[in-house]
């Protein structure tokens, strides 16, 4: 289908060079900020856009003239899944978001702040114990990132492991009948935890949600919540830590800013979000009808991915396109835009702010350990495969 094929196109011209754009991404956001990467043939045919430009990746994703739900083939098989709210358009998706956003109240965040440093301290208490080299995508990155959404959902400790490996290997296994087999097991485990959660709520998020609005979420709704927030909350902030302990490694002059002097990088955080953007696009969004996006015509029916990286890196053309921690409020598309920007984010920060800080106080030397070896990563979302470190 044409849709599928602008959402395949869009993850291969997404595959990095380090940190930065590869050279395919690269000339199509030297082409304009609005890219045609598919048409269809004829004289209603569509046409599969590519947005690179800032402004015009936040109309889109800001938009009610775009859909959200995947059309396409793949994964989606051209249907909804109940409870993942990137696939929902109002007013559905307000009824969803509205009854799961009660679970990421402030008092909330600020509750679960002390188990959130509490974990990475502890985590960090279990690499230096070990002693160098570690590999810090297994040892630092998956286990604070899951440790701490499985907290949140309340996912029993003894559980968290096994559940972590299913969902890493859900994504990552090379054999298409090992992700599906893993894909099963974690599908499994997180419907046997919405009904847990059903039958005796707890003050964890599901349990917040169970006894605020148990009468108005479906059981298939809860379970697609739970899969849905474990999923993609675990996923980004493992990819995220992945990547900014390999970024605290090539920019040690900088990070030591933040360990040093805190107080003269208030905007840290924004500018190491930005830099990363550790998911490069957005799925396609459908238009609903013609709209302009800056100066071009996107038709009904055309489908538009928005480049996050691409904008986020416009936001300071080249030369100036650099990693600066110094760098006053940097605006960025990282967590999305709009309607259906990330419901996980400040939950996401928490982690950030303390783990990134934490780990360049507890080991101000970290180094390669073997600095002549490529990092490999793996297909797009910004994926760090191995980050072996020493200190």
């Amino acid at each position: 289908m044409f849709e599928e094929k602008n959402a395949l196109r869009g993850t291969e011209i997404h595959r990095r060079e380090r940190f930065d754009p590869g050279p395919e991404l690269r000339s199509l956001m030297a082409e304009g900020r609005m890219s045609v990467m598919e048409s269809e043939d004829g004289p209603d045919g569509r046409t599969g856009w590519l947005a690179t430009g800032y402004e015009e990746t936040r109309q889109v994703l800001g938009s009610d003239k775009f859909s959200a739900k995947l059309l396409f083939g793949g994964t989606a098989a051209g249907r909804i899944w109940p409870g993942f709210l990137n696939q929902y358009d109002p007013p559905e998706h307000t009824r969803l978001r509205r009854m799961v956003a009660s679970a990421f109240t402030f008092r909330r965040m600020q509750d679960f702040r002390p188990k959130i440093e509490a974990i990475v301290e502890a985590t960090l208490d279990d690499i230096e114990a070990t002693g160098g080299p570690v590999d810090f995508v297994p040892r630092f990155a998956w286990p604070v990132a899951t440790t701490v959404i499985c907290d949140f959902l309340g996912i029993p400790r003894d559980d968290q492991a096994d559940l972590s490996r299913a969902l890493h290997a859900s994504r990552a296994e090379r054999s298409g009948k090992r992700r599906v087999a893993a894909g099963n097991k974690y599908w499994t485990y997180m419907g046997q935890i919405a009904a847990k959660t059903r039958r005796d709520p707890g003050d964890d998020m599901f349990g917040a949600v169970v006894r605020e609005h148990g009468d108005d979420i479906t059981d298939a709704e809860l379970l697609g919540v739970a899969a849905f927030v474990m999923g993609a909350s675990g996923d980004q902030v493992a990819r995220f830590l992945a990547a900014g302990a390999w970024l605290m490694v090539e920019h040690p002059e900088q990070f030591a800013v933040l360990r040093d002097k805190p107080e003269t990088v208030p905007d840290w955080l924004n500018e190491v979000a930005r830099y990363l953007t550790s998911d490069e696009k957005t799925t396609p969004r459908i238009a609903r009808e013609d709209v302009y996006i800056g100066d071009q015509l996107v038709k009904k029916g055309d489908a538009v991915t928005c480049s996050l990286l691409a904008s986020n890196r416009r936001q300071f053309p080249d030369p100036e396109d650099r990693f600066d921690i110094t760098r006053e409020k940097p605006a960025h598309v990282t967590f999305g835009h709009g309607i259906h920007h990330c419901l996980g984010r400040p939950l996401a920060e928490m982690v950030f702010r303390a783990a990134i800080p934490g780990l360049a106080h507890r080991f101000p030397k970290l180094r390669l350990a073997e600095p002549d070896r490529e990092i490999k990563l793996g297909p797009p979302p910004f994926d760090v495969e191995s980050l072996l470190l020493d200190w």
